[in-house]
């Protein structure tokens, strides 16, 4: 009987982004996040070996340290295996539907009839391998961005992990053009499966790929929910996709990485029009 490795870390909501990093670093096949208090979060990770903890708990640390952040941030780093029996009822705890912005629910697909009698528009989303639930802020921030200033047309959405992003702007606005790229081919299956659960799989365009392969295609929205660390080494490549005036709306920054990645953006020509806080997360908007 097949057994799933996984290990959980406790860390202080300012340092999942570091712990997140290493995690994929160490080859982890999948990642869930519980909001446990406004300070901490335990994130459960997966793997088909056991891996090193004692090596993933230095590695964390380290990346703590280089954010200037205490070593007590990481309160633990546990590691568990699960019976295959068990996996679908572990995978599925804690997904519920969750309602954003004024017109949208995203729900998983084992949830879908909670959700029937409802007036909102309904995105089904299973993450399998891939990031992106809609249930974290910086997905959230992405998804409110879009629902208040998307009017259609045609949208890249970079690092398109599970397709939320692209399942909902296809949704909000059916008929636009809507292209998503990740540079991993698990997370563009993930995507496909969702588009087609969604019934838009024939209406958004999914492929691995790269931002350098979309210059001189312009859309009139970029969305790319990814990382600060990410972000500013592509600052350069956005004006190359983007339409003149056209918007992009970037996300996955910690507040104190903000200014960064606003420097980053400016120069390179983009003004900076609107920020969303969330907790210890910002999406900001600009054009």
């Amino acid at each position: 009987m097949k057994v799933w490795h996984a290990v959980e870390i406790e860390i202080a909501r300012v340092g999942e982004s570091a712990a997140t990093a290493q995690l994929w670093t160490f080859g982890t096949t999948g990642l869930e996040v519980s909001e446990d208090s406004s300070d901490f979060v335990t994130l459960r990770a997966y793997f088909d070996l056991p891996p090193d903890i004692a090596k993933m708990r230095q590695e964390i640390i380290a990346s703590l340290r280089q954010l200037n952040l205490p070593d007590s941030g990481l309160r633990r780093v546990d590691s568990l295996t699960i019976a295959d029996q068990d996996w679908l009822a572990e995978w599925k705890k804690g997904y519920e539907p969750v309602e954003i912005g004024n017109r949208m629910i995203v729900s998983p697909s084992w949830k879908r009839d909670q959700v029937a009698g409802t007036d909102r528009i309904i995105i089904q989303i299973d993450p399998g391998m891939a990031f992106g639930t809609g249930t974290h802020e910086t997905t959230r921030g992405c998804l409110e961005m879009l629902e208040k200033h998307w009017r259609g047309g045609s949208l890249l959405d970079a690092g398109t992990g599970t397709g939320i992003l692209a399942i909902a702007a296809i949704k909000l606005h059916p008929g636009s053009i809507v292209t998503g790229f990740d540079v991993d081919p698990e997370a563009i299956t993930v995507a496909e499966e969702n588009a087609a659960i969604n019934g838009v799989g024939d209406e958004i365009e999914l492929e691995v790929n790269r931002l350098s392969s979309y210059a001189g295609r312009l859309f009139d929205v970029v969305v790319a929910n990814l990382t600060a660390d990410v972000i500013i080494p592509l600052s350069g490549e956005f004006p190359e996709v983007i339409k003149p005036g056209g918007m992009l709306i970037v996300s996955g920054i910690l507040t104190e990485q903000g200014d960064d990645v606003i420097e980053a953006l400016r120069s390179k020509g983009f003004e900076m029009i609107e920020a969303k806080p969330d907790g210890e997360w910002v999406t900001f908007r600009g054009r």
